[in-house]
């Protein structure tokens, strides 16, 4: 696992690209984020709040990652679908693991960020890696 890690990473533009990634996931969390405590804290409906805020991120990081991140100048139908049906599974995976930590550590601040953050990772670390190699990738 170790080194199929190293050998994904080792290109220059692999690493250039989960550079504008982290740049551009970032912002898309933001917004993630301003959108979820909005929605909790107006709700308190924390999987709908989680699924709307992820929604929210989704579309901005359609456009980002496609401009910025993996550099394409245009989209087509197999791009939006490929990176539609890779953010519903993500979705499933971000608010899944959201709940579970809300479960595990309640809904305080300390459980409500670090469960925020866990499904973050998780799910960024899985749509990289689907992007770079399905949606976004070279012909």
């Amino acid at each position: 696992m170790k080194q199929l890690f190293f050998r994904f990473l080792s290109t220059q533009s692999t690493r250039g690209q989960v550079a504008r990634y982290l740049v551009a996931g970032s912002s898309a969390v933001v917004l993630d984020f301003i959108i979820y405590r909005v929605l909790m804290w107006a709700f308190t409906l924390e999987t709908l709040a989680k699924a709307v805020g992820y929604v929210g991120g989704t579309v901005y990081s359609f456009y980002v990652n496609r401009s910025f991140t993996f550099k394409r100048d245009s989209s087509n139908r197999a791009q939006v679908v490929s990176y539609l049906f890779i953010y519903v599974v993500s979705m499933f995976l971000n608010t899944g693991i959201n709940h579970l930590g809300l479960r595990l550590l309640g809904t305080g601040e300390l459980g409500i960020n670090f469960s925020f953050a866990t499904a973050a990772v998780a799910s960024a670390a899985f749509n990289f890696v689907c992007m770079k190699q399905f949606v976004f990738k070279r012909a």
